[in-house]
């Protein structure tokens, strides 16, 4: 004996088609975009709809196609207060992985070279111009 099933709403599928992907596993994206990252891809998309498709803005940004639909797909804004938090903690974010990065001989980016990640001390070089 089969049992009718009522036909699935598009929504439906979606919501089981991902839980099939993550095997119910919580979404945890292995790269983490910057705020401004976001708001550059919801500006992008809605300037231009056709030409900043779901794929072209993952190929851009190097994210996979699902991160960009769930980004596009969301409405919600940080409240100013709640932004200017994001942004400090993307900035401590930014220093923590750069400074690291210095002590392995890598040369940050000018902003935080311009912010004193990896300067050196007076008479000194900086430990990314130092030759192993």
């Amino acid at each position: 004996e089969e049992s009718e099933q009522a036909p699935k709403e598009p929504w439906q599928v979606q919501k089981a088609a991902l839980k099939k992907k993550f095997g119910g596993e919580a979404w945890n994206p292995r790269k983490r975009l910057s705020p401004d990252a976001l708001e550059g891809i919801r500006a992008l998309h809605n300037a231009n709809p056709e030409g900043a498709s779901t794929s072209v803005l993952a190929e851009q940004f190097q994210v996979s196609p699902e991160v960009i639909r769930r980004i596009l797909k969301s409405k919600w804004r940080p409240s100013e207060k709640e932004a200017e938090e994001r942004r400090q903690r993307w900035d401590k974010r930014g220093e923590k992985i750069w400074s690291g990065m210095v002590k392995k001989g890598i040369r940050p980016p000018k902003k935080w070279r311009e912010m004193g990640i990896g300067k050196a001390e007076p008479g000194q070089k900086p430990k990314w111009k130092q030759r192993k």
